[in-house]
């Protein structure tokens, strides 16, 4: 069957579906370690051009990514709408550690392209805020070391968005 080509803009704002989250954690349709990554930072309140940036993408979308996104929305895992609207509400913004965590995983491991064995121990073992912030360290230091400094910069900058508000003690 074929599907009519989807036109998609820079402004153009990613859900994830019930099927996308389920397909975060069931890991069935074996996407692309890029498909995957752009499942995992499609939150609902950055348009398509903000997600690109921060998998160290052109804004404007290049061939694969666009193609990843029409493959995303094809399997029902994301869902698109237009970019924001004159005095339109925001989505609301989910946070948690365990989303944090997820995002560093595989941000990390596609931008160091697979080489990642020394991390994989910190990055597991990060179950509270302050093991996430170490093992985000040791992922910034990996990443400096590989040269990649925007992307350093752009999955340090959307991990720590993801955290949670700090509670007051």
């Amino acid at each position: 069957m074929l599907v009519p080509e989807l036109r998609i803009s820079a402004t153009d704002v990613a859900f994830k579906t019930q099927e996308g989250r389920a397909e975060m954690v069931a890991r069935r349709l074996r996407l692309s370690p890029f498909e995957r990554a752009l499942l995992i930072v499609a939150d609902g309140r950055q348009d398509f051009a903000a997600l690109l940036a921060a998998l160290g993408r052109p804004s404007s979308g290049d061939a694969e990514s666009r193609a990843a996104l029409s493959r995303l929305i094809e399997l029902k895992l994301l869902t698109l709408t237009p970019g924001a609207e004159p005095g339109g509400t925001a989505p609301v913004e989910r946070k948690s550690l365990a989303l944090a965590r997820l995002y560093l995983m595989e941000s990390v491991e596609r931008a160091l392209r697979g080489k990642t064995d020394a991390l994989k121990p910190l990055l597991r073992e990060a179950t509270d805020e302050a093991s996430l912030r170490r093992a985000l360290l040791a992922c910034e230091k990996a990443l400096l070391e590989a040269g990649a400094v925007n992307q350093a910069s752009a999955i340090r900058a959307r991990c720590l968005a993801l955290l949670p508000a700090a509670r007051s003690a």
